[in-house]
């Protein structure tokens, strides 16, 4: 009968050959019990010691997690670290990898290059990133839910190591490298950003949804291009300003005073060309984002009173369900004569044609951002059927959801 240490290995050998990745286990000490590299080869960037790893991946040797947990280096590595456990003891860490999500381009591996002034090593940093596995990201959440059972014994489902995942990211645990969530469909080879992921990101900022924006998955790092050969952090700069540039657009957009927010992105471009790390840039864009956003959701606020605000709040939060005047004036503790009158002076329209124009406003989004059929949305909305649904947002649009979606050419090819 072989030592736990032993079956341990065994298991990680036949994840390392199975996918061509390497294997650290870790001790809650920080020491490493044991390590399958077999003959690959190990970044130049940082060689891959221990210390160098640990910070790259904001690792904490005695953190335990009940879950597969992905991290990323601005290295564009993807890695998975898993618990391991014996008698409900905790042994310590497996970390798997490096894996790309995708093949790199030239000009990205010569702005890390260039970014750490190893011009020398050029050679055998272009043949690691040639030579390192290359795993999509959807791919790769399969495969940290089959390491994660072969060395647990616990089965999870991809869906909650993503909504794990995503929690680390939001309560900021994972600091320098938040884990990567894929929302979307891969493109491995793809040189620019999801068309699709910016306009829908756009969106929250110009309509003000700052609970949507704390939810929003930030575009992958790899699906970004490249805007500066010689420097990955410059091209990493000047994409974090071709973003505050779109969302300050958005912002005025959606109501915020031009003037305000010409000089809120004139601050945030100049405190940017003052940083020197990528975790400084991604963080002040994120701070953009969100500040945009809530400058927004503000003015648009302050519109109305705030017995308006919460009826359009409430019609808003519950967009997907069956709701009526009656259930809106019922929320503010209003008459349904009274709650008409007042909503109509305030917003324009009746509280029933508001209702439905948020609701189309959603089946718009539906359409431009997923891949749901036109089939379904008319039901996820709850419209009665799909005749009455077509009907109301020809309606609202002018078009029916088809030429809609053609108008955009958004239909499947």
């Amino acid at each position: 009968m072989p030592n736990r240490t032993d079956y341990l290995k065994e298991i990680c050998k036949v994840v390392s050959e199975t996918f061509d990745l390497s294997i650290f286990f870790v001790k809650p000490t920080g020491e490493i019990s044991f390590e399958i590299i077999d003959n690959r080869i190990i970044n130049p960037l940082y060689q891959n010691e221990k210390q160098n790893l640990f910070a790259l991946l904001n690792f904490e040797p005695d953190k335990q997690y009940y879950f597969p947990v992905i991290r990323k280096t601005y290295f564009y590595e993807n890695y998975i670290l898993i618990s391991a456990t014996h008698d409900n003891l905790f042994e310590g860490t497996l970390i798997i990898g490096p894996s790309l999500p995708y093949v790199l381009f030239e000009q990205k591996i010569n702005g890390l290059i260039n970014d750490f002034h190893i011009f020398a090593q050029r050679e055998q940093v272009m043949h690691y990133y040639h030579s390192t596995p290359v795993i999509p990201n959807e791919k790769l959440l399969r495969v940290s839910v089959m390491a994660f059972f072969l060395i647990t014994q616990k089965l999870i489902s991809v869906e909650t190591v993503t909504k794990e995942n995503l929690k680390l990211g939001q309560l900021g645990e994972t600091n320098d490298h938040k884990p990567f969530i894929s929302t979307k469909r891969e493109q491995p080879e793809a040189a620019h950003h999801d068309p699709l992921l910016e306009k829908k990101l756009l969106s929250i900022i110009k309509e003000g949804r700052l609970e949507e924006l704390k939810n929003f998955t930030k575009m992958e790092e790899e699906s970004t291009g490249v805007l500066s050969k010689s420097s990955y952090i410059r091209s990493k700069k000047n994409i974090a300003i071709a973003g505050i540039t779109l969302a300050t657009r958005a912002s005025i957009d959606g109501g915020l005073h031009p003037e305000m927010a010409f000089s809120l992105s004139d601050g945030y471009i100049q405190r940017l060309e003052d940083l020197k790390t990528i975790k400084e840039i991604d963080q002040l864009q994120g701070e953009a984002f969100f500040t945009f956003t809530e400058r927004v959701h503000h003015v648009k606020e302050d519109r109305f009173s705030k017995t308006i605000s919460t009826c359009k709040n409430y019609i808003y939060t519950n967009r997907y369900e069956k709701i009526s005047h009656d259930d809106v004036a019922n929320q503010v503790e209003l008459s349904h004569s009274y709650l008409s009158i007042l909503f109509k002076k305030e917003v324009g329209i009746s509280v029933s044609e508001y209702i439905q124009q948020v609701k189309i406003e959603e089946a718009k989004n539906l359409i431009e951002y997923t891949h749901t059929p036109l089939s379904e949305i008319g039901s996820l909305l709850n419209f009665s059927d799909q005749s009455y649904f077509t009907k109301v947002f020809k309606k609202h649009t002018g078009i029916t959801p088809k030429q809609y979606k053609e108008k955009y050419h958004l239909l499947e090819q």
